[in-house]
């Protein structure tokens, strides 16, 4: 298994290497991501979320992520949810900060054995980005966007003489493509997301990561980017 997993993680990092060959810009980025998931019964919960990615480590502005939704888990393995999400993304060239707005729907499906738990994750999101001028730095429109999101978490669980430890090692892709009649991206893929991170769980609900991910963005004028991002998370989940 270890061998497996070796081998996986270094396949991805040498696809990573040829896409960094290639004529792209290249950045590097610090995120901070707190994720909670609010328990209301048996059934129901708020997950919610909370991310600020600043690039060039502290220095420069960059993005402010805030993320929530009710969501429905009939099972323990399948969820479905409904969200809202408030995002603001800095401009270098306009100096300013650029607003939106999403609604999102999702699907999430889970699976484990002794070896690793898997979530297989489908979200679908409705996009409005306010645009500015650099004349008035308020909103002028909004431009309006479909877009699909293909999430997958492979955790794997550190064991020593057979005995599970706090620790464990995620490997973790999205990948992002911009649907019909796009007008904030008329490029099909998005962009595209691979982390691999360690773990440390320092109670069954509460997780520490810091790991590093690559981040593959095609914009809508096609200045192809890839970031490398130091990835710090925290994972909690509580009742109410």
């Amino acid at each position: 298994m270890r061998k497996n997993i070796c081998l996986l993680a270094i396949c991805l990092l040498w696809s990573i290497a040829q896409l960094s060959a290639q004529k792209l810009n290249q950045a590097y980025q610090n995120w901070y991501a707190y994720f909670g998931t609010a328990q209301l019964d048996k059934h129901w919960s708020v997950p919610f979320d909370f991310q600020a990615r600043i690039r060039n480590g502290i220095s420069d502005k960059g993005q402010i992520l805030n993320r929530a939704g009710l969501q429905y888990m009939p099972g323990t393995k399948a969820g479905y949810l409904l969200g809202y999400a408030y995002v603001t993304t800095y401009s270098d060239g306009a100096a300013a900060w650029f607003p939106e707005h999403r609604i999102y729907e999702q699907f999430i499906y889970k699976h484990s054995n002794s070896r690793f738990t898997m979530t297989h994750r489908v979200r679908l999101e409705e996009r409005w980005v306010g645009q500015k001028t650099t004349v008035h730095n308020n909103v002028q429109s909004w431009k309006y966007g479909h877009r699909l999101r293909y999430f997958n978490r492979t955790q794997f669980p550190i064991r020593k003489e057979e005995k599970t430890t706090p620790f464990y090692l995620a490997l973790q892709n999205e990948f992002f493509m911009n649907l019909w009649n796009n007008k904030i991206n008329d490029k099909f893929i998005d962009q595209n997301r691979f982390l691999i991170t360690p773990g440390f769980a320092l109670q069954p609900n509460l997780k520490l990561e810091a790991g590093y991910m690559n981040q593959f963005i095609q914009p809508a004028t096609g200045d192809k980017t890839m970031n490398h991002i130091l990835h710090f998370a925290v994972f909690h989940n509580f009742s109410l």
